[in-house]
């Protein structure tokens, strides 16, 4: 058995002794394309909110913000109000982004050079700030939901997700500011004014935008609206352009490297917080250099010199400075082994998923290469190996929200797309990303969150085909980000995150599934995410983020097989952002990798077989988007596999089998 872990607060003050950001380090492989991140905001407020701390592990790159709308809601603007006109409040909004941008460029003095630009026929506004020039901000001017001034309707004009949901009728059209008489007239900038546009030509704008900028990342808002929150139609809207936009944009010169990444917004308050305090408290500031300095015009109200709207000190606001949630996060279970003993990752790429596969067990890798049919896919993907050892993959599909899943009729070789259904007849946008399993007799389970809130699963038996109905396993109040697993004895264990704790079940003796009575963990950290990997005496183990700090908590099943109650910290663990990366080494020690709050990878192992970890954590280097991925290769060396900021597959492999071998450098996998 372990040695106990030490007392929380002393790990915690290991923890937060290296808290802020790392710098970026020294690379050592190659870009396929000189990284360029895009990002696609409905307002002003929106990048800094929630597409924050990430923005600011990429200021060092060349970065492009795109503000669709001007966010000239007629709340601020008239008699009485901070501003006379919709024209001037966007106006400074704009200046407002401008701070902000600056601010977390680290440039005190900014200056600015502000240009038209043209996208596919339509004139928007390019300002590069002139000490930083990587950092641009490109903004179109169009009218918020919330302008009054701009009635839906009226003469077949729109809001910007009503645009998007119905634009394909003819006519249907959003304009820029100016359009309108109550917009200010002389106030608004003439160069900008007069502009519609349709479905069509936004969604063609923003893909010329792409191009011309080469871009190999693009953060966007979230396209999906949840039950508990009616969310901001601007959003909403903005969240659906850019997902139609990349996909018609395939990276720079047609190359296909270009990654997606969705961001929650306003429904993350309703999740736990997930950043350390330095990330929160530099959040906070950047909201606050884009409010623009208190005007003091209302003693106990914050009134932005730029955006006066918004109070940082309310109820509302600050549950986002500790909270960055990705709408689909690609978790840490997309590499498996298949029965040639090659390594294979899977993701959304190009808007479809593409597989990359080494070209011998334990060497170099080919790819990307697409799966055929796999567009319209969501990104959190589920990777499992048949019995026969040819891989499936299972991801729901965006138009219904159905499960989805395709295998492999021979290695290299997909059969085409098998649509399982969704347990949630009446709601099917509530179902939850897949998680999946081969079980030890050769049945493939997979299961989601149910609009019950609960676990629904159905199991493909050897030889038959899917079932039409979905059992339900229970549980309740369930957020998402199931995983699964074999404990030592090959009976499959499955843990789900939810509002009272992480649930678990475990396969009886006759291979049914059964819940726990009660759950794993407190109710406190029950929204995180889940990893496991198995010791080397075949004892489950699982790793999550507590969100007290966040770092690495670990829970394990005894020698009795009874779970451990009491979550341990990691000792040194750094501040983590997304999920953790589980492996069990050759000999029977479990690795795990993160990407921590600088961007990068850092790691840790076991000291020994079934006992507990180091307090080093090496950080492996650069930056890369979303969570690392960790697998054990042929060779029995460990790969960290991760995505970074060129739209491109990159791993990093132990030179030698063993943990304690060290890593010979990140490589660009395949093209």
């Amino acid at each position: 058995m372990r040695p106990l872990l030490k007392v929380r607060a002393a790990l915690l003050a290991l923890a937060t002794a290296g808290l802020g950001l790392l710098p970026a380090p020294a690379r050592a492989d190659t870009f396929p394309d000189p990284p360029t991140v895009v990002q696609v905001v409905a307002h002003a407020d929106d990048t800094f909110l929630f597409f924050n701390p990430d923005l600011r592990k990429v200021y060092s790159f060349p970065l492009v913000t795109v503000f669709l709308t001007a966010g000239a809601a007629t709340t601020q603007v008239g008699p009485g109000e901070p501003f006379a006109d919709t024209c001037l409040y966007g106006e400074s909004r704009d200046m407002g982004a401008r701070a902000g941008a600056a601010e977390i460029a680290g440039v005190a003095n900014p200056t600015w050079t502000r240009t038209p630009i043209t996208f596919a026929g339509k004139v928007a506004e390019e300002d590069t700030l002139v000490q930083a020039p990587q950092v641009k901000l490109v903004f179109f001017k169009l009218h918020d939901a919330g302008d009054a001034n701009f009635i839906g309707g009226k003469n077949s004009q729109t809001t910007l997700q009503d645009l998007y949901q119905r634009g394909q009728i003819t006519g249907w059209h959003q304009s820029t500011m100016g359009t309108l008489a109550a917009d200010g007239g002389s106030d608004c900038e003439a160069q900008y004014a007069n502009q519609t546009y349709t479905k069509a030509q936004l969604t063609a704008s923003l893909t010329a935008l792409y191009a011309h900028y080469n871009a190999t990342v693009v953060y966007g808002m979230d396209p999906h609206r949840f039950a508990s929150d009616p969310g901001n139609t601007d959003h909403l809207g903005a969240g659906g352009f850019t997902l139609d936009s990349v996909a018609a944009y395939h990276g720079p010169g047609n190359d296909g490297h270009v990654l997606l990444r969705p961001y929650r917004d306003y429904n993350v308050s309703f999740e736990e917080s997930d950043l350390d305090s330095a990330d929160a408290t530099q959040k906070n500031n950047d909201f606050l250099a884009y409010l623009g300095p208190n005007r003091g015009d209302i003693p106990g109200v914050y009134h932005g010199l730029y955006d006066t709207s918004p109070d940082p000190n309310d109820t509302f606001y600050p549950p986002f400075y500790s909270r960055q949630y990705s709408r689909w996060p690609n978790g840490s279970v997309w590499t498996k082994v298949d029965g040639t003993g090659k390594l294979n990752a899977f993701a959304i790429l190009n808007s479809q998923i593409e597989q990359w596969t080494e070209t011998a067990p334990g060497g170099s890798w080919t790819g990307p290469t697409p799966i055929p049919g796999s567009s319209g896919l969501t990104p959190t993907l589920a990777v499992t190996v048949d019995p026969t050892g040819l891989l499936r993959v299972f991801t729901t599909r965006l138009s219904d929200y159905a499960v989805v899943t395709d295998v492999q009729t021979a290695p290299g070789v997909w059969g085409g797309w098998t649509s399982l259904g969704n347990p949630n007849s009446s709601n099917p946008t509530e179902v939850g990303d897949p998680a999946a399993l081969t079980e030890q007799n050769g049945n493939v389970t997979v299961f989601v969150r149910n609009l019950g809130t609960g676990v629904s699963a159905k199991t493909l038996n050897p030889g038959s085909s899917w079932p039409s109905a979905w059992a339900d396993l229970g549980g309740f109040q369930i957020r998402d980000d199931l995983s699964v697993g074999l404990d030592g004895s090959g009976a499959g264990e499955l843990f789900a995150p939810s509002e009272n704790g992480i649930l678990h079940w475990k396969q009886n003796a006759a291979r049914l599934w059964a819940g726990d009575s009660s759950p794993l963990t407190p109710a406190a950290i029950g929204k995180t995410q889940v990893s496991s990997a198995l010791n080397a005496d075949g004892r489950q183990e699982i790793f999550y983020a507590d969100p007290d700090n966040p770092t690495v908590a670990t829970q394990w099943t005894q020698s009795n097989g009874s779970w451990t109650t009491t979550p341990g910290l990691l000792g040194g663990s750094p501040p983590m952002l997304e999920s953790v990366a589980a492996a069990t080494g050759g000999d029977g020690r479990i690795s795990i990798a993160i990407r921590n709050s600088g961007g990068g990878v850092s790691m840790v192992s076991q000291t020994g077989p079934n006992v507990g970890f180091s307090g080093t954590w090496p950080d492996l280097g650069n930056v890369i988007v979303g969570a690392p991925a960790m697998a054990l290769d042929s060779d029995g060396r460990l790969v960290v596999l991760a995505f970074e900021l060129d739209g491109a597959l990159h791993i990093d492999r132990q030179t030698a089998a063993g943990t304690d071998s060290p890593f010979g450098g990140w490589q660009l996998a395949g093209a």
